[in-house]
């Protein structure tokens, strides 16, 4: 599902963010991906959607070799993936219906459709009775919830989220990895980037480490 073959990620007169970093995370499975400030792990995810691109090495991502995605191919393959971004990325003059059914609307799904799974996932992030609010009008949880019930919306192969409960509190933020692991259930591929290690200790699963760009437990 997820390949990464010796990638290094260098930025211009920095220290490399990820060092020859090899990789699989296989189909169905729940990964959370740690370390320290500055361990790569934004990076990464960002490497995996290709908004940034490797400086060196390999990225294969539900069988498609990145490097070799063309530009008009890549609002096909993101509409496979749900991203939860750390700085939420709502568009401020779109209310919360309108951000998480904004894709829908590009892909011509039909209004009663749009509806109906918007309102199921703002149901599961306990937001439905703000579908009409502008994002300003939220609180930093609450704007945060309606990134990941923009996420959730397409029914993605993979949940890629940074640092997805960074402004939750701990019951909330529990209940959110609760729904993400209801959400591997039914056959999402989830990596989910933290450094709670109470959430990890809780939960469990695989666990991938990392720490100054380079991977120090893959959790296999």
């Amino acid at each position: 599902m997820i390949r990464l073959y010796h990638v290094t990620k260098t930025y211009r007169r920095e220290a490399a963010a990820l060092q020859d970093l090899t990789l699989t995370v296989h189909p169905r499975q729940f990964c959370f991906i740690t370390g320290p400030s500055g361990a790569g792990k934004s990076t990464l995810l960002k490497l995996l959607i290709r908004e940034e691109r490797p400086s060196s090495g390999q990225i294969l991502v539900t069988g498609r070799n990145l490097d070799t995605l063309a530009a008009r191919q890549l609002p096909y393959f993101r509409r496979r993936l749900g991203v939860v971004f750390q700085d939420f990325r709502l568009i401020p003059t779109r209310t919360v219906y309108e951000n998480v059914a904004l894709l829908m609307t590009l892909q011509g799904v039909p209004l009663k459709e749009r509806k109906r799974r918007a309102f199921e996932v703002l149901r599961w992030v306990g937001l439905q009775n703000r579908m009409t609010a502008f994002p300003e009008e939220l609180s930093g949880g609450e704007q945060q919830r309606v990134a990941i019930a923009r996420a959730l919306v397409n029914r993605p192969v993979i949940l890629l989220a940074d640092e997805p409960t960074g402004n939750l509190d701990p019951e909330l933020a529990h209940d959110i990895i609760r729904l993400f692991q209801e959400v591997n259930a039914s056959g999402t591929t989830v990596v989910v980037a933290t450094h709670d290690k109470g959430l990890i200790a809780t939960f469990g699963g695989r666990v991938i480490l990392l720490d100054h760009g380079r991977l120090v437990d893959d959790g296999e």
